[in-house]
């Protein structure tokens, strides 16, 4: 599935999986998702974002500005699901999160936010960094183009 750890869950002991799944956090479509699954769908969405920038923008299988903001909601729900953790097991969780992150800045830029905002319909304040970052190519830049103007 990608250069990560093909399961996150080798990584845990029983234990520590156990502990993770009673600690699922419930998301907006009513679903509840353990830090591990989280952890896992923010790795995917990442490397779809990724992958699609080699593709044009009328590919009709790439994602857009919306996929993006979608991405940026599943990655405040794994730090939603990792605060529920203890510390350590939290720590634990976060080394593998962070390899997903560091391949989401490897190919964004800072951004005000400001059009992420807009799009997602959300106010930035106490947001995560990771909205305030953008693709430096690929389709979603040619898509984000279009939210440049302040609203009117």
């Amino acid at each position: 599935m990608s250069e990560f750890s093909a399961d996150v869950r080798v990584l845990f002991s029983e234990a520590e999986l156990a502990e993770i799944d009673t600690n699922k956090i419930m998301r907006a479509d009513g679903n509840e998702v353990s830090a591990v699954e989280l952890a896992r769908a923010w790795e995917r969405y990442v490397k779809k974002i990724n992958d699609d920038r080699a593709l044009p923008w009328e590919d009709h299988s790439v994602w857009t500005e919306h996929d993006l903001a979608g991405a940026l909601f599943m990655r405040d729900y794994v730090e939603d699901a990792l605060e529920r953790l203890r510390p350590e097991l939290a720590d634990k969780m976060r080394q593998y999160v962070a390899k997903t992150d560091d391949l989401f800045k490897s190919f964004t830029a800072e951004d005000s936010g400001e059009r992420m905002g807009r799009i997602a319909g959300v106010e930035l304040e106490g947001r995560g960094w990771w909205w305030f970052r953008v693709p430096t190519s690929g389709p979603i830049v040619q898509d984000l183009a279009r939210w440049e103007k302040p609203e009117g």
